[in-house]
């Protein structure tokens, strides 16, 4: 009898041990531990990843209001851009058609209350080699400016996310400047309820077009739902690229061939969340939709802030936080071949 009562107990205790394992384990999970094959660790830290215009380099901040730094995709190796001057830290790094970067962070931050300077963001152009100064521009953004790979513009929302401004960088005397500036979007024009908002993206490729993403909830919380809309530059018109409502499918890089979209969607799990991950939207007229990551299955985790390498090929997503909008820590590869192998 006690021979078998002691056995009953080592069982138990065994047990008990291997569900608090579980629990551990399941506790220290990240997505970055637990990858498919076609998935690779580049950063474990990092965010706002951005490719450069000849695919070698990825531009990074390592957090917001922060320094811009740049990797190797093929090495590894971390280089410094903006650590040569003082400025007030950074939020945006984008890469403009000739490899200059366009930047965007405050005049002036705050640590004790970081984020109340985020939805006002100056603008400004750092110039190859990146060993001076970046020159300020006339003009203020509310979250993430887009710019041309082909040529000269930009577009930015402006603060209060209720239009769009865009505009072409002109080069002279070693200085930049704004020039051509145009109101291209007004959702006050247009009568637009007070509660949507605006977030301009990417322009399409080979198309006058550009992709913003379309907010709207409640008067309490404008960003319950989204979806990606094109705007036609010559003729004003909007076209929404998903066919579903109340959904969160925020825009963010666009193929270069303009072939798919990559959107931030919660289309997997209970809206109103934000519990968004990656998925690729097809852009020929289908609206179909696959989904890139699960990472939402980790407590705390989602995938954000993809964007696409300029041969198409890969994609590189932020490990991105469930607290705090668009934040995260790490950068990931997806090789879109091995991707479609394993399907």
């Amino acid at each position: 009898m006690k021979t078998t009562t002691l056995q009953l107990v080592k069982s138990v205790i065994i047990l008990l041990v291997l569900i608090l394992s579980e629990v551990t384990n399941a506790q220290n999970s990240t997505p970055l531990n637990n990858l498919p094959p076609y998935m690779t660790v580049l950063l474990d830290w990092g965010q706002r990843p951005e490719w450069s215009n000849d695919g070698k380099w990825i531009y990074f901040l390592p957090k917001a209001f922060s320094d811009v730094f740049r990797i190797d995709v093929a090495t590894g190796k971390i280089e410094p851009v903006t650590i040569h001057y003082f400025h007030e830290g950074y939020n945006r790094v984008l890469s403009l058609a000739n490899g200059d970067l366009l930047l965007a962070g405050p005049d002036n931050f705050d640590s004790s209350d970081p984020w109340k300077s985020r939805h006002r963001l100056h603008l400004s152009v750092l110039k190859k080699p990146f060993n001076k100064p970046s020159i300020p521009l006339d003009a203020y953004c509310d979250e993430g400016p887009a710019v041309s790979k082909t040529d000269n513009r930009i577009a930015w929302t402006l603060p209060g996310q209720r239009e769009i401004k865009m505009g072409e960088l002109v080069y002279k005397n070693k200085e930049v400047t704004l020039v051509n500036e145009k109101t291209i979007l007004s959702f006050d024009q247009k009568n637009i309820p007070t509660s949507h908002r605006l977030e301009t993206q990417d322009f399409y490729p080979g198309e006058n077009k550009l992709i913003f993403t379309y907010y709207y909830g409640t008067d309490e919380e404008p960003f319950y739902f989204a979806d990606p809309y094109t705007l036609d530059l010559e003729t004003g018109e909007m076209e929404k690229l998903t066919n579903t409502k109340d959904i969160y499918n925020e825009a963010e890089g666009v193929a270069p061939d303009g072939s798919f979209l990559l959107v931030e969607s919660d289309r997997h799990t209970e809206q109103q969340k934000w519990l968004v991950d990656i998925y690729l939207l097809r852009l020929n007229g289908t609206k179909q939709m696959e989904r890139l990551c699960d990472w939402t299955k980790y407590p705390g985790y989602r995938s954000d802030n993809p964007v696409v390498s300029p041969n198409g090929k890969t994609i590189a997503i932020q490990c991105g936080f469930m607290t705090g909008s668009g934040q995260g820590r790490g950068i990931v590869l997806l090789n879109l071949e091995k991707y479609q192998q394993s399907k």
